[in-house]
């Protein structure tokens, strides 16, 4: 969607003198709309020629109204505050400001002389913006045709979708794929944790990506037309070279029911939430393979790029001009940063000419949270892509992460420098100004300094010492069970008597033939001494073979390795069933607590080393405090081999496994293994339940924190 909606920065007075005199008119095709927004009505200049919208409140239309020929600019300043009930006059300043936005916008009429025109243009933001956009090679516009016709035919099914009945039966849709997300939330954080910036994988996005937006275009479409609107333009914008197309819904400005703008803005969130729901359900019911992996990839773009990005309102997209309809504020961003100027301005500068953004009640709040929270938001997320991007791309990571610290604080610090380097208003009060910048990058240089605290996350599993599992040491079959499910067992007591008829036949064939080779070594000894000595030679290989054979044997008995009671699978079931060499069995319960098996990635193991430690744990499905845990030990060399599956992502944890391993037990870099103590007493939800572990380390200076992370950023991603 597109919006006009400018501010434009002030400028110096003494240009006046070329615009006072001038006679200016609107064109015919210009056509005045009424709004009204928190009780103030503002008003939408409508050029139908090229389908542009610019709005502008009471105060500006004072000027607009009286732009008929009939007036110079001084006359109309002057008509305009007289019937202004207000002690706040328009100045030259505001009155260049409104005809430079007409300017830009091209509905001023008549060629107007060189002077003016380049006064106007120095004010004119939507000229240049026009102008950059055609320039910049990484997003151009490219029109291609009117789809008017076309959405006239899809009104009908238009005006059913957006009718009750047709949200109705989206909201249906959406909240039962939340429910199918939240019902399978380890399955689908396994398999996007397993995902990787493989080719295919990237192709894969960049192939879905315009197919979903051609969708959530036509959702934008369909909604202006569903309430009687127009759309006359619709092309592709080459998003660093990605064909992404565009519907230019800009008619919805016109509507004068904020639900209806505010649901023309949210028609492609719609959309793209709904695709997702759809992506849900088929990568449910199907197989891996290609529909598979398009359908997830087809969720993930429908769902995560719509909470993060487009639906999100801190970001100047979809989500951006639904929360202005719905709250109506317009230009919302930079009416916010405007207000954080002023208040600059008037309580540290003191400059007593500055005005607020403030025009109603209730906007100061909005301007306060969204002047704040928009920057840092959209800060993290640069960050956080450049971080995942450096992970497999190093060059494009890096260079999006200096442009991320550029635009949101090297710059505002530049201009804010030159602001009070070169300001006019600040002529008297420039000491004040830079007094005032050192004493706030100090304070923020401060706020490194506070410890804070240092913490390690991670996951472990409920699990016993190693020598309680009763595991099989061989491929067989069982044949018989001693014991039943939790009775009370000794060490070494039978528990089970395992079967290997390949075994037994081949200790038969052993024997047989090991009494064979003695009775020939008998007869041979009398007739050849080296005959004899040969037979020996094979009597010693068939007997080290026959002990082989026979502790292989002795290894179908499985006894118990300790005192304790013996916990195990239904008997009926495991009787006569086939189990693999180190499948587990049973376990047998001492008295001794159950202990929490965890794994930390290596980047966290030096802390583990050189900081004082405390350990919290919950246990899953627990409510309250966290359970005070003790460490028992620290495996000191590193492996890929995790304890258990369920700390992989296979497997819902947070580790990073290899998809080549089905078992889910590769992780893809090494891991260390921590063991931690429950205090007596804890009940635990079973062997394998999962734990959810923080290591205290006490606390740090952030700046510490920060260079910490970036050193191992580098040592582990980035290989220096």
């Amino acid at each position: 969607m597109t919006a006009a909606n400018t501010v434009l920065p002030p400028q110096t007075p003494q240009l006046w003198q070329h615009i006072a005199e001038l006679k200016p008119r609107l064109r015919k095709h210009v056509r005045i709309l009424v709004q009204d927004y928190r009780g103030e009505r503002w008003y939408l200049l409508h050029d139908e020629s090229a389908g542009r919208f610019n709005r502008f409140n009471a105060a500006a239309f004072e000027v607009i109204g009286r732009l008929n020929g009939d007036f110079t600019v001084q006359e109309i300043m002057h008509l305009a505050n007289e019937s202004r009930h207000t002690n706040q006059a328009l100045t030259p300043e505001d009155i260049m400001q409104i005809l430079a936005q007409l300017h830009g916008a091209e509905v001023l009429r008549g060629a107007l002389p060189h002077s003016a025109e380049d006064v106007l243009n120095r004010y004119s933001q939507s000229k240049r913006q026009r102008r950059r956009a055609l320039s910049n090679p990484l997003s151009l516009r490219i029109p291609l045709f009117d789809p008017n016709r076309l959405l006239d035919h899809l009104a009908p099914l238009a005006r059913f979708f957006f009718s009750h009945t047709g949200l109705g039966i989206w909201l249906s849709i959406v909240l039962l794929a939340v429910l199918l997300a939240l019902t399978n939330t380890s399955q689908i954080s396994a398999a996007i944790g397993a995902k990787t910036l493989s080719a295919s994988e990237v192709l894969s996005f960049w192939l879905l990506y315009p197919v979903v937006k051609i969708f959530h275009e036509l959702g934008h479409g369909m909604a202006v037309k569903a309430w009687g609107g127009e759309v006359h333009e619709t092309g592709i914008t080459l998003l660093v070279f990605m064909p992404v197309p565009y519907v230019d819904a800009s008619a919805a400005s016109a509507f004068r029911d904020k639900k209806r703008r505010a649901m023309v803005g949210a028609a492609g969130i719609f959309v793209e939430l709904l695709l997702a729901a759809f992506g849900l359900f088929i990568w449910l019911l199907t197989e891996p393979g290609i529909v598979h992996e398009t359908a997830l990839n087809l969720a993930l773009i429908g769902s995560i790029s719509t909470l993060l990005f487009n639906g999100n309102p801190l970001l100047r997209f979809d989500g951006y001009y639904v929360l202005e309809d719905l709250v109506e504020i317009p230009n919302l961003a930079s009416r916010s940063g405007r207000f954080y100027i002023y208040l600059i301005q008037k309580y540290i500068l003191k400059l007593s000419d500055t005005r607020s953004p403030v025009t109603a009640d209730g906007e100061r709040g909005w301007f306060f949270f969204y002047g704040f929270a928009s920057p840092l938001y959209r800060l993290s997320i640069l960050v956080g892509i450049a971080l995942y991007l450096s992970t497999e791309f190093l060059i494009v990571g890096v260079i999006l992460a200096c442009w991320a610290v550029f635009i949101q604080l090297i710059r505002p610090l530049i201009r804010t420098f030159t602001f009070l380097a070169t300001s006019q208003r600040l002529e008297a009060k420039r000491t004040r100004g830079f007094v005032a910048l050192g004493v706030t990058l100090l304070l923020l240089g401060s706020l490194l300094m506070v410890p804070v605290p240092l913490i390690t996350q991670a996951q472990g599993v409920i699990a016993l010492n190693d020598n309680s599992q009763v595991q099989s040491d061989l491929d067989s079959f069982v044949k018989e069970i001693f014991v039943t499910p939790g009775s009370h067992v000794t060490s070494g007591e039978l528990l089970f008597q395992l079967k290997d008829e390949t075994l037994l036949t081949r200790q038969k064939t052993l024997y047989a033939r090991l009494n064979e080779l003695r009775t020939q070594q008998a007869s041979e000894q009398k007739r050849s001494r080296v005959r004899g000595a040969m037979i020996a030679d094979d009597i010693n290989a068939v007997t080290a073979e026959l002990t082989q054979v026979e502790a292989r044997i002795k290894g179908l008995q499985i006894r118990s390795p300790a005192e304790g009671s013996f916990i195990f699978h239904d008997p009926y079931e495991l009787r006569g069933q086939f189990v693999h060499q180190g499948d587990v069995l049973g376990y047998v319960i001492q008295d001794k607590q159950p202990i929490v098996r965890a794994v930390i990635k290596q980047q966290s193991v030096g802390l583990l080393r050189t900081k004082p430690l405390s350990i919290d744990v919950m246990l899953a499905g627990q409510t309250g405090a966290p359970i005070a845990a003790t460490l028992l030990r620290q495996v000191p060399a590193g492996s890929i081999k995790l304890p258990h599956p369920a700390l992989g992502a296979l497997g819902g944890g947070d580790i990073t496994v290899d998809t080549r391993d089905e078992t889910g037990f590769t992780a893809t870099e090494k891991v260390f293994q921590l063991d931690l103590a429950l205090p007596q007493g804890t009940q635990v939800p079973g062997i394998g339940g999962r734990v959810y572990i923080r290591l205290n380390h006490g606390s740090e200076a952030l700046w510490q924190q920060w260079e910490r992370s970036i050193h191992q950023l580098l040592l582990s991603h980035l290989k220096v």
